[in-house]
């Protein structure tokens, strides 16, 4: 991973990229998930690994004693401290650094959570992460995050460069280029092996954005107010239809990303 260019892209584009029609569709699933593994739990201490701007760090304070936001983007963070405090939340703690090495002691993390790319963003030491995040975890504690999916149902009907590389790598996914950062792609039985050998049970995997990625780039990633209500309008019945067959295992195939949730063994 250029961790650099990361956090260049990410200072450079501020706030601009979570009020875009592509990310806004992923917020309700992320609370959905947030508020599935928070219902009745008080957590001691969580980490939102590449918080961004703090959306979802936001809806984890008030379940913890503490929350270590962390990030590589001193521009993400500035604002997500910014969320948090006007929300009134004095538990968290911002750190900017790398997720390939986490700051926590063995044994001493209740949750870690991290939605988005960011994962996917760590495209050669991806494994460390995991190995690090089993590591800081309790027994039993919960791992729950997002990576994007080898096989996307868009990159299939569209983009033969990248099936191409998509087909080269066997087993395993490939480097997907976005806005020239790399992102590593993982299959269903790929992640279910990495999670096994750092020490983790995946207990629960969706896919996200099946078919709402069909929808041009322009819109995806246009202010809602910008796209017009026709597209708002197919983008709002493409998410419920997402939502609908996330589930399935032929379809959640074919998703940009996968949410998945794993508890420490």
């Amino acid at each position: 991973m250029d961790e650099q260019r990361v956090a260049e892209f990410y200072n450079a584009v501020g706030c601009s990229y979570d009020r875009s029609l592509y990310f806004l569709a992923c917020d309700p699933l992320y609370q959905a998930e947030i508020a599935r593994f928070t219902r009745g739990r008080r957590f001691r201490r969580v980490l939102d690994l590449g918080c961004g701007t703090g959306k979802q760090t936001l809806l984890l304070a008030p379940f913890a004693d503490e929350v270590w936001a962390i990030d590589l983007s001193a521009e993400s963070l500035r604002q997500a401290e910014a969320r948090c405090a006007r929300a009134g939340f004095r538990n968290v703690r911002f750190l900017q650094q790398s997720i390939v090495a986490l700051p926590a002691e063995d044994g001493s993390v209740d949750a870690i959570f991290s939605y988005g790319d960011v994962i996917s963003h760590v495209n050669v030491a991806y494994l460390q992460v995991f190995a690090e995040s089993a590591r800081v975890l309790t027994p039993g504690g919960l791992m729950a995050f997002e990576v994007d999916g080898k096989w996307e149902l868009d990159m299939l009907l569209h983009n033969p460069e990248e099936r191409a590389r998509a087909r080269a790598t066997r087993g395993m996914g490939h480097l997907r280029i976005w806005r020239d950062i790399p992102c590593k792609t993982f299959t269903g039985p790929e992640i279910r092996r990495i999670l096994l050998k750092a020490g983790l049970r995946p207990v629960r995997i969706r896919g996200v954005n099946i078919f709402h990625c069909l929808l041009p780039e322009t819109v995806l990633f246009g202010l809602p107010q910008e796209v017009g209500a026709a597209w708002r309008m197919a983008s709002a019945v493409l998410q419920r239809l997402d939502a609908a067959i996330g589930i399935l295992p032929g379809f959640c195939r074919l998703a940009s990303t996968r949410l998945v949730a794993a508890v420490k063994r």
